[in-house]
């Protein structure tokens, strides 16, 4: 089962955004509070609303409950995150893969800590990435990411959790060979693949890929 699940971060370019969910073809969109305002805006229905609703528009509450979307409100003081809770859903619902969208933007505290939800994600045995207009992010962990796009896309790879060792990167500009790569240092970012698919491998650690799908 695969879901997306809309956050309440920025959304530059609507209709991308909806070519993008139209042509993934996703059995759940679960929203997180705010992120229902961008589903309405692109004229679509979600599954579920999750969240305290202090983020979205009383209109669009009243709009959603007429046309049958299933609400789980939650109180404003929680341990979790409304992107928490929408994840908890998710894989409650059975979803393997999830990407997050809306999930970038606005305070760098919620766009580090809803990065840092890659790897909550895996952690459930949940395939994760964040989609935006110009880039997906996903996550590499004790093994290896064959990524799909397109040759001259740049790609990077920034180690999360510690440093990541044993790094090889095939049909790259610049390769690596079972290479440690410091938690501190931005070794990896920009390089650019040279044909339609390339591979991150880490023997030991975890990295965050980023493709750009935009010139930069």
């Amino acid at each position: 089962m695969k879901t997306c699940i809309f956050l309440n971060g920025s959304i530059y370019d609507y209709e991308d955004i909806k070519s993008k969910i139209e042509s993934e073809n996703y059995d759940n969109i679960i929203c997180a509070d705010g992120g229902a305002n961008h589903v309405y805006k692109m004229g679509m229905t979600p599954g579920y609303i999750i969240g305290d609703l202090d983020s979205v528009n009383p209109k669009i509450v009243e709009y959603y409950k007429e046309n049958g979307v299933e609400f789980k409100k939650f109180p404003e003081k929680k341990n979790e995150t409304d992107s928490e809770l929408c994840i908890i859903l998710a894989d409650m619902l059975g979803s393997k893969e999830v990407d997050l969208y809306a999930a970038l933007g606005g305070r760098i505290d919620h766009t580090l800590a809803n990065v840092k939800l890659l790897d909550y994600m895996r952690r459930k045995g949940i395939t994760p990435r964040i989609i935006t207009e110009d880039e997906i992010l996903y996550l590499v962990h004790n093994g290896s990411l064959n990524v799909k796009g397109n040759k001259g896309d740049t790609l990077s790879v920034i180690p999360i959790r510690g440093d990541a060792a044993g790094i090889s990167l095939y049909n790259l500009e610049y390769p690596l060979d079972n290479f440690t790569m410091d938690y501190a240092q931005p070794r990896g970012i920009s390089n650019v693949m040279l044909g339609d698919e390339c591979t991150v491998e880490i023997k030991n650690g975890s990295a965050i890929v980023v493709r750009n799908l935009k010139e930069v």
